[in-house]
């Protein structure tokens, strides 16, 4: 039936045809308008979003799980001088070769066939194949290529390989004492010790999102809201570390601390101006790619920073400087050594046991004289004793930024009793670390002021640089002491228990250590010593202060002057030709 409208009306007619028309325009219309809208909402609104889902499962862990920060050292061309930055923590991609059980028809054959391959005995792998309903089974983790080529040759079915990422030691035991380990603890990858501990947080990085609303089956309910947040990786670390010394310093205490068979050892070179150091080393060491298989755990403490113990001689000089700074001694002050001195139920002496007569201040310290050090700090006072020590930096953590760094202890110089500060002069009765040392020697070596010792350079976060430096705390000693402590020391070094620290060409200050390691069990001190060395050069302008320990060396003679001092001076001697030092003598 058609509709019929006259023209005289003004009004016009549509017959049903003509409607449809419009309809079907018009749903098309809205159609169009529809789509344009679900594309730009897909294309451009949560573009991210949908190219992260589209993406393949790799692509996916990379954006949403951040890439650990790496940590650098400078490493300086001996030819050129040109500084680079070397990483001595990284990541590398390694295969993990698994298995997919229920596609496996004979287990037995397939473990003989890959258990030569893969240098693991057919029965660990036949454990893991024999599981008819099982989807997923790791065989063997870390991987080489070549290993991968081979197993993938043989064709066998459910045998399937995957990436993983894992972190990478290039340096390994020469740079452990710095690093730490990346272990794996509740499916997630932490630092453990050193700067992988100190800084897992900033290493690790923010892992990214990928959150929409599913239905029952467990698909993408389009219609929901959807949000996509990319990881942010993690900061890198730049050192104060120069990598060719760390090589040559850790390679010869690793060398030297087997051949005396030493418990433990530690050596540490750093810039007496800057703070900065510039080689640090541990023993007993260990390969942070291969952590686990440490068989004690006491090899992953840095005995740098967490060992703190009674110094012995090594000490004297920090006394003799304060004596010398309050002007309660000179160089040239005297006194008569009658080979021992009695206080309360105790009897002290000097290590060889002897009576010196009357003796100056430079051959206290030359002949390391423990009576010659009571008569320094009877002159000094204790109150202005534990002053000084304070200032030194003792007795508190210096601020390393490294996990477990100890604040030893010289608390003992708070009670009452004379005999604290006695046997404190000479290094006994109160406990230092070989980073706090370094920090002393340091205001030794730099004309009297307190430099904080440091590590971490910069932290570099999405290129946004915060830098590091350390600058003059205080002045400790007057300029004058510093002179002449450095000059005394030099005489240890000529004419005293140091001559085996020498470096031809070099004038170099210095000082042995061979201190009683105290028996916590039985009290008092067992027949176990340390054997240490400190020292700097060249003395005018020092271009290095350095701390060589060794624990309990047992293939070596009873002093540090056979132990310590020699690895010093071997050690000293190449960081001088490293850095390119003019002889002064």
């Amino acid at each position: 039936m058609n509709f019929h409208v006259r023209r005289n009306t003004g009004v016009a007619t549509y017959t049903t045809n003509d409607a449809r028309i419009v309809l079907l325009q018009r749903a098309f219309l809205i159609f169009g308008c529809i789509m344009i809208a679900k594309l730009f909402f897909f294309q451009v609104v949560h573009a991210d979003f949908y190219n992260a889902l589209a993406s393949d499962q790799h692509e996916i862990y990379k954006t949403l799980f951040p890439s650990r920060g790496e940590i650098f050292v400078h490493d300086t061309s001996s030819l050129t001088g040109d500084d680079a930055l070397y990483s001595i923590a990284t990541n590398k991609e390694y295969s993990t070769i698994y298995a997919q059980p229920r596609f496996i028809t004979d287990p037995q054959k397939v473990a003989d066939t890959l258990a030569p391959v893969l240098g693991v005995l057919p029965p660990e792998l036949m454990s893991k194949l024999d599981k008819p309903q099982d989807p997923y089974e790791v065989l063997i983790r870390k991987v080489e290529d070549d290993v991968v080529d081979r197993v993938m040759a043989l064709g066998i079915e459910g045998i399937k390989v995957q990436k993983e990422t894992y972190r990478f030691y290039p340096e390994g035991d020469i740079t452990s004492a710095l690093t730490g380990f990346v272990s794996a603890a509740d499916n997630k990858k932490v630092g453990q010790y050193s700067l992988e501990g100190y800084f897992n947080e900033e290493l690790t990085g923010v892992a990214g999102a990928l959150r929409s609303e599913k239905d029952v089956s467990g698909r993408w309910i389009s219609s929901t809201a959807k949000s996509f947040k990319p990881a942010v990786d993690g900061s890198d670390i730049i050192l104060t570390i120069d990598k060719n010394i760390q090589y040559f310093t850790c390679s010869t205490l690793y060398k030297r601390a087997e051949e005396y068979q030493a418990t433990s050892a530690t050596a540490i070179v750093a810039d007496p101006f800057t703070g900065k150091i510039m080689a640090m080393c541990s023993y007993p060491t260990y390969d942070p790619n291969e952590y686990s298989k440490v068989e004690d755990i006491r090899a992953y403490n840095n005995t740098a920073i967490y060992e703190a113990y009674e110094p012995g001689s090594i000490f004297k000089p920090i006394t003799m400087a304060a004596a010398l700074d309050m002007g309660a001694v000179t160089p040239s002050t005297t006194y008569i050594d009658n080979g021992e001195v009695k206080i309360d139920r105790f009897t002290i002496r000097n290590s060889d046991k002897k009576a010196h007569g009357k003796v100056d201040m430079v051959e206290v310290l030359n002949q390391s004289l423990n009576l010659g050090m009571i008569f320094t700090v009877q002159q000094l006072g204790v109150s202005n004793f534990k002053q000084y020590l304070e200032n030194f930096g003792f007795g508190k953590k210096t601020g390393i930024m490294m996990n477990t760094e100890s604040a030893g202890n010289i608390s003992s110089l708070e009670k009452k009793g004379d005999i604290y500060s006695f046997t404190a002069s000479f290094g006994q009765g109160i406990t230092v670390t070989p980073l706090q040392m370094i920090q002393a020697l340091s205001v030794l070596a730099n004309g009297g002021y307190l430099i904080k010792p440091y590590v971490v350079e910069k932290v570099i976060t999405n290129g946004n640089e915060t830098v590091y430096e350390s600058k003059a705390q205080k002045r400790v000693l007057d300029e004058k002491t510093s002179t002449l402590i450095g000059g005394m020391m030099g005489s240890v070094i000529k004419y005293g228990f140091g001559q085996k620290a020498q470096v031809p060409g070099y004038s170099i200050a210095g000082k042995t250590g061979t201190a009683q390691i105290p028996d916590f069990e039985r009290g008092g001190y067992s027949t176990k010593v340390n054997h240490s060395f400190v020292g700097y050069g060249p003395i005018d302008n020092p271009a290095f202060v350095m701390i060589v320990k060794f624990e309990d060396p047992k293939n070596a003679g009873n002093f540090a002057e056979s132990t310590a001092a020699p690895t010093f001076g071997e050690i000293a001697k190449d960081v001088l030709h490293y850095l390119r030092i003019p002889t002064d003598q």
